[in-house]
């Protein structure tokens, strides 16, 4: 079915969330998955992208299941997050959702709602 997800993190708990219920499906499965960070200007300061991607790599690997990462910098999120589903060759993106409406969503955005919107692979979305 699913050979191989691409798992958006930006390191928060409902994003972790999203990267377990990723890793779980991954294992279930059989695929392989990809962990993408899309790297704000403050984090390629101080580094922390890294451990974000770090968790991820470990995560994979107790649940037994391949995993690569990739770090995209200077990007906006959804861009990056499209792009590497197809330049991948992945068949699912797995991320979760920050469950902003309203207004918030007009004035910020919402990087879930563009991946749906410009992603040509189906979109499992995680609350």
């Amino acid at each position: 079915m699913y050979q191989h997800i691409l798992i958006p993190t930006d390191g928060s708990e409902l994003a972790e969330r999203g990267v377990t219920h990723g890793l779980a499906l991954a294992k279930s499965v059989g695929a392989r998955v990809s962990v993408i960070y899309v790297v704000e200007p403050l984090l390629a300061v101080t580094g922390d992208f890294a451990s974000v991607l770090d968790r991820a790599k470990n995560a994979a690997k107790e649940a037994g299941v391949s995993c690569e990462t990739i770090q995209v910098e200077n990007v906006p999120p959804y861009q990056a997050i499209v792009a590497a589903a197809e330049d991948k060759g992945c068949n699912l993106i797995v991320m979760s959702w920050h469950g902003r409406s309203g207004l918030s969503t007009l004035v910020i955005g919402s990087v879930t709602n563009k991946v749906l919107t410009y992603a040509k692979i189906p979109v499992l979305v995680c609350r």
